[in-house]
């Protein structure tokens, strides 16, 4: 369905490579109708003080090099 949910979530800031921007949210997101699946995503467009645990997230993709990357942003 391409939404989810915040299950845990890190604020990273430290840069691992030129250009990086931080900081910069990892988080663990629980897929919506797949029970047992979670993926490891950055979620953007949200400041990392608004960010929660069980946020409602959906899926958005970006493209590096070829290749499209899903990342997620926070619905409502």
């Amino acid at each position: 369905s391409g939404t989810g949910q915040i299950d845990t979530f890190t604020i990273n800031s430290q840069a691992w490579i030129p250009g990086m921007e931080v900081p910069c949210i990892i988080a663990r997101v629980r897929l919506d109708g797949v029970p047992g699946v979670f993926l490891t995503t950055n979620v953007i467009n949200c400041a990392v003080d608004e960010v929660n645990f069980e946020d409602r997230v959906k899926v958005t993709f970006a493209e590096q090099d070829d290749i499209w990357f899903p990342l997620f942003e926070k619905v409502g």
